[in-house]
């Protein structure tokens, strides 16, 4: 629960870094940490497009990585005067590289007003026992990121092209999601670059078969409406091939997609029962809409509510097996053939 709470925490936290930024609020100093870099990338870029006019930035800007300098190199860059510019942007990148952190910790008791100093730590945080970073709770911004769950990047994908004033289908952030993954610097760079080969401002699965070569047939969504329709044999074909090739689909992406479509299917459920609506109307107020509405209440009538929480059941009970020793000996392949066993037979 921790977890969940630091996660949201860090979110709020970055929409409220940038929104300074965007308002020419800045801090001195900036720890960006964690194991989403993605966020760091974000507030980088917001950085060096408004700490410094254009005409600045030739004499006040300087990028540099931990690999390369040091903390007293670092300190030096900061204790500089801007030239004809009210103050200068250091940004440090893969700061996790920097042998150690000693003179920036001294820096941190007096760092520089004119001074912008970004330091960006590539997948690892600050260790949270050293006094560098005790000093720097009172003295920096920080932001700690985390990885985002499997079975939200869907509905994150959705979120990020409409924030680009596109439109994507469900079933078709469904197929991004299983290509991608959890990291949001894959996710943003497959979406921007699909952006570019589409037309029309609508993201669909064909578009996502053609530009980025998933098949359709075979995915954690297709998966998902097989099951939801009680269609065994095409449920058990896809398995098949998922078992086969586990890199190219990993059981947690699968179970986090098999889990969302359920959850979804079990809210649209329980909403009808509490409200004692039909379930058309049920399913748009949960956000399924056209195709997706008579999809979900197929899987309705083959899964009632009590069914839909004992796969829900199963379903945890998998990512367990999955993430520990109860699994045996049993391959991803097997867990998810007995998955699948429990909930169609």
């Amino acid at each position: 629960m921790a977890i969940k709470t630091d996660k949201e925490g860090s979110i709020k936290k970055f929409a409220s870094i940038m929104t300074d930024i965007r308002g020419g609020k800045f801090r001195p100093v900036y720890i960006l940490m964690g194991e989403e870099p993605y966020y760091a990338d974000v507030i980088l870029q917001a950085l060096d497009k408004y700490v410094l006019a254009p005409e600045e930035r030739d004499f006040n800007f300087t990028l540099v990585y931990g690999s390369d300098t040091d903390a007293g190199q670092i300190v030096s860059l900061c204790r500089r005067y801007p030239v004809e510019s009210p103050r200068q942007l250091i940004i440090v990148k893969e700061a996790q590289q920097l042998s150690s952190l000693e003179a920036l910790d001294i820096y941190l008791d007096s760092p520089v007003k004119e001074t912008i100093l970004a330091l960006a730590f590539t997948n690892k945080s600050v260790d949270k026992r050293s006094g560098f970073y005790k000093k720097a709770k009172g003295a920096a911004e920080i932001l700690e990121t985390f990885a985002l769950d499997e079975w939200k990047v869907p509905s994150w994908i959705a979120d990020y092209v409409k924030g680009k004033d596109y439109e994507i289908d469900p079933d078709a952030a469904q197929l991004m999601a299983q290509y991608t993954g959890t990291s949001l610097r894959k996710i943003t760079l497959e979406i921007d670059k699909l952006f570019k080969g589409i037309d029309g401002k609508r993201i669909t699965p064909k578009d996502i078969e053609i530009n980025i070569g998933i098949s359709r047939e075979f995915n954690a969504f297709e998966l998902c409406k097989a099951a939801g329709e009680k269609d065994r044999k095409k449920s058990f074909a896809i398995a098949e091939v998922f078992g086969d090739n586990p890199k190219k689909f990993p059981i947690q992406m699968t179970l986090g997609a098999m889990f969302y479509y359920f959850n979804q299917l079990l809210k649209a459920e329980a909403l009808q029962m509490r409200d004692k609506i039909p379930f058309f109307q049920a399913a748009q107020q949960c956000g399924m809409f056209g195709y997706r509405e008579k999809e979900f209440e197929t899987a309705s009538r083959n899964f009632p509510l009590i069914k839909t929480m004992a796969v829900i059941a199963y379903i945890k009970e998998c990512d367990l097996k999955s993430k520990s020793a109860g699994g045996g000996i049993s391959s991803d392949g097997a867990l998810l053939n007995e998955l699948l066993a429990k909930i169609l037979i």
